[in-house]
């Protein structure tokens, strides 16, 4: 989970960016983290504690109300998800790594995929992004190859991962809108040696770019199995304590390594 949280933090600073090359400054002064973290957190109480998904986005949200929400969910969020709500944001699979780590099985990977988005963006796209997104973390977690994630991915879900990140990128520069983050996320994981040229790329891709590197460094640090702690340590000083004991206590209660040869 921390590094979904690292690439959301690291892209807060670089979203709608054109960068050039990926060659560029990772942690600036503006680099915090937006609701894309705080509802990561939320997801992973959910999976700690048995907590219903819909209870902990309306707790954590309200308990950290300006990180960038859509003004709907907020008000949605504020008077307690009494109504339906369906986003027309970048989708649930921002939040979902919890799942993907914490899951024993593909299935209950989708399972559990399905019933965190359903409560804000239950729209098939969106849900099967989340499924996509939480499905390549487990099986990255559990020993996949890059190959095999892709091609599980590529059949079940109907995505071109075919695509390079330097095609995202022309896509994102031509103004096309991203149906949904996850493909060029993957693209990042994919073309990557390492968890920093993961992260690195999906920033390089532009547009949403700290939800695209979140769900590329959760998928990073599931497969390389290492973050180094230089960003560990510059990413927690931008953590609340409270935000700091539940991802610390999730990735000790499911035995996650981030500084394996660090």
């Amino acid at each position: 989970m921390k590094g979904a949280i690292i690439g959301d933090i690291i892209g807060s600073a670089f979203i709608d960016s054109d960068l050039s090359s990926v060659d560029f400054q990772l942690f600036k002064p503006a680099s915090e983290f937006t609701d894309d973290t705080v509802l990561t957190l939320a997801t992973a109480e959910s999976v700690l504690t048995g907590k219903p998904y819909k209870q902990t986005l309306i707790d954590w949200t309200l308990k950290y109300p300006d990180q960038g929400y859509r003004n709907h969910f907020l008000v949605w969020a504020q008077k307690g998800g009494e109504s339906d709500y369906v986003s027309e944001g970048d989708g649930a699979a921002r939040r979902i790594s919890p799942i993907g780590f914490a899951a024993t099985s593909i299935e209950e990977a989708m399972r559990e995929a399905k019933a965190s988005t359903i409560i804000t963006h239950n729209v098939p796209h969106r849900i099967e992004a989340a499924q996509a997104s939480a499905v390549a973390i487990h099986m990255a977690r559990n020993g996949a190859t890059r190959k095999e994630i892709k091609a599980f991915v590529s059949v079940h879900f109907g995505y071109d991962l075919d695509i390079k990140v330097a095609d995202w990128k022309n896509k994102i520069a031509l103004g096309k809108a991203l149906m949904t983050p996850v493909p060029p996320a993957i693209a990042a994981f994919l073309e990557a040696s390492d968890f920093e040229e993961a992260i690195r790329l999906a920033i390089f891709i532009g547009g949403p770019s700290n939800t695209i590197a979140s769900i590329a460094g959760a998928l990073a640090q599931a497969y390389f199995k290492h973050i180094p702690k230089a960003f560990i340590k510059r990413a927690l000083g931008r953590l609340t304590p409270d935000m700091e004991a539940l991802m610390n206590e999730f990735e000790t209660k499911y035995d996650i390594p981030v500084e394996a040869n660090a």
